[in-house]
């Protein structure tokens, strides 16, 4: 048997004192509305062609859904293990990593901040895409939910990592390894190469450039090892892989189905009752 669950949210727009509402009133019924969904049947001119179910939705709540990737077996998480390993190698060579950060301070003379916004780039250029009608892989809901929890990842792991380890930085402050600022630039550049690296190889090669200028900004501001920012970018790649590995997909049509929104009203009281069905 299968079992139902039913949350009921009611929002009251506007009312009215008790002392004004007439004790003969009564409650007025209810008017549903629902998602205007038509089932629409394609094009069968052609002999031999399968029915298909297209839904369209023609009310503002519109969305274009996409599912689930296929799996790709272990080729999307060779580039992040390579990383932490490139890394973690170079965290233990203390004469190599300290020689390369002198020679790129005697070269550079970076004391911006510009990498504090720049992390950010990526995420900021999909959901600008998006706004100006380029569509991506996936539709507003399932796209945030998965830079939600991909971000969220990546800081348990890079925060975790960075208390156990405890690295000093080269300027001399604590908890150097990995790179956190790297490690989310990485992370969002993963994420913009999944929602727009199919429509064009460019906007992948743009967020990854992103990515890796905030690594190369941070060694030469002096406030990381080469190998902080190596193996920051593998933990921030390999957390918005295992996102998209896990996620459910569950903001499509199918459970949008399931919302139903009633207008109420009761004497003078009007609100609107949110319901979604599990």
């Amino acid at each position: 048997m299968k079992l139902k669950i039913t949350i009921l949210i009611l929002v009251i727009v506007a009312g009215v004192n008790s002392s004004s509402a007439k004790s003969s009133a009564k409650i007025e019924p209810f008017k549903r509305i629902t998602f205007s969904i038509k089932l629409h049947q394609p094009n069968t001119s052609c002999p031999g062609a399968d029915w298909e179910k297209t839904f369209y939705n023609d009310s503002i709540h519109r969305l274009d859904f996409r599912y689930n990737d296929r799996k790709r077996g272990i080729k999307p998480y060779i580039a992040p293990v390579l990383l932490i390993s490139t890394g973690t190698v170079l965290h233990f060579s203390t004469e190599a990593k300290e020689n390369f950060q002198d020679w790129v301070q005697q070269n550079t003379s970076y004391t911006g901040h510009i990498e504090d916004y720049l992390e950010y780039a990526p995420l900021a250029v999909v959901y600008g895409l998006n706004a100006v009608g380029v569509k991506g892989k996936n539709n507003f809901g399932n796209r945030t939910a998965i830079v939600i929890k991909s971000l969220v990842l990546n800081d348990l792991l890079v925060s975790s990592l960075k208390t156990w380890v405890d690295e000093e930085r080269p300027s001399g402050g604590s908890r150097s390894f990995p790179s956190g600022h790297t490690s989310t630039a990485f992370a969002l550049a993963q994420f913009m190469h999944h929602e727009y690296g199919e429509k064009s190889i460019w906007y992948s090669v743009g967020a990854y450039s992103c990515a890796t200028a905030v690594g190369m900004l941070r060694v030469a501001g002096n406030a990381h090892w080469i190998s902080d920012v190596v193996a920051g970018a593998g933990f921030g790649m390999l957390s918005t892989e295992l996102i998209y590995l896990t996620h459910q997909y569950k903001w499509d049509k199918e459970h949008l189905r399931r919302l139903d929104i009633f207008p109420w009203s009761y004497q003078k009281q009007k609100g609107v009752a949110l319901v979604y069905t599990f």
